[in-house]
């Protein structure tokens, strides 16, 4: 349609020479409902000249670079499963003119509670719509017969030889070098995947690891991402601490356990965390009164001891509300903008 473009996210930039492929995850994620593909919009560029009227899925964390805020005016998005970054969050809201483009596109559908209250606290309509990678069984449900285990990262800073993965130019021309000290968690490791996982369990699975070596295109990437997919369709059990992997198993209706390494760490990451989790078999070594105190509610928690391994337990269904509101949301915006133009 010439007076209407339909674009996708895309991702060009990386964190020290690595990819997270949980970024193109959640991209496959919007790429279900567009009926047509003409443009790509890098993430961290989103305020780049349209020469036309273009809309556009927005999940996901879009304020790396809160200079490059507002985004153009041509780009008429689906605020959907939205996270902000406290910190960068701060510096996005600081602006008027950002908070005129997000109360422009309102109600806001965030993935995490943390996000609602920025917002709200600004004067933006918001709501809690959930991740949409819990909505990827619309085209990547498998009718295969399940088999397998997949450790997916773990241990969250402690991927599988991360270190070796790390560009070392990247590292020192990159600011801020604080983020370097992740790699404490990695050199100094305060528990091991055999305390959460038993290690007959841990041999026999497959290793999989989220963020990789930079040494392909945007293409190639969003094909990982899809393989990855299917993988995890099929799987007898995933266990992770990667969101972008435990969502969209709960969408594929593969059992999966999602790791908290410590309270101490995971309260750096419950801005993220908060909502997110609460539809999602949790495996932990904390006390299950800390947790729930934690989150402020009963969440679904098991101690490693209460696993049986070879029956996993089944996923929460509560999630499923969510993924049929956020399909329900998608459709109806891509129909509303096509049906605009005829």
């Amino acid at each position: 349609m010439k007076n209407l473009d339909l674009a996708l996210v895309k991702h060009t930039g990386t964190n020290y020479g690595l990819v997270n492929i949980g970024d193109y995850i959640q991209i496959c994620a919007a790429e279900q409902f567009m009926p047509r593909i003409n443009l790509e919009i890098e993430r961290d560029g989103l305020n780049k000249k349209l020469k036309k009227k273009t809309i556009i899925i927005l999940n996901g964390w879009f304020t790396n670079h809160p200079e490059n805020w507002p985004p153009d005016r041509n780009l008429h998005p689906l605020f959907i499963s939205f996270h902000l970054q406290p910190e960068s969050g701060k510096k996005i809201l600081s602006a008027r003119e950002n908070i005129e483009f997000l109360k422009k596109n309102q109600p806001i559908g965030c993935r995490d509670f943390n996000t609602v209250k920025m917002l709200e606290e600004k004067g933006i309509k918001a709501y809690f719509s959930y991740c949409l990678t819990s909505t990827l069984d619309l085209k990547y449900n498998s009718q295969n017969k399940r088999s397998g285990v997949f450790i997916v990262d773990p241990l969250y800073s402690q991927d599988f030889g991360i270190i070796k993965k790390f560009s070392l130019k990247k590292i020192i021309f990159s600011p801020p070098l604080k983020k370097l000290f992740k790699l404490k968690d990695v050199i100094f490791p305060k528990s091991k995947t055999e305390d959460f996982i038993p290690k007959e369990v841990v041999d026999k699975a497959e290793k999989i690891e989220h963020y990789i070596n930079d040494t392909t295109n945007h293409q190639d990437l969003m094909k990982q991402a899809k393989t990855l997919l299917k993988k995890y369709a099929c799987a007898k059990l995933v266990i992770t601490s990667r969101i972008h992997c435990a969502i969209p198993c709960l969408a594929l209706g593969t059992p999966v356990l999602f790791i908290l390494n410590g309270l101490r760490d995971e309260n750096q990451h419950m801005s993220r965390f908060r909502g997110i989790l609460d539809h999602i078999n949790i495996l932990s070594l904390q006390k299950k009164e800390e947790l729930n105190s934690l989150f402020g509610k009963k969440i679904n928690c098991y101690h490693p001891c209460e696993i049986d391994w070879d029956n996993p337990p089944q996923n929460p269904e509560t999630f499923k509300h969510h993924a049929d509101s956020l399909k329900k949301k998608c459709y109806q915006f891509i129909k509303q903008h096509m049906n605009a133009i005829k």
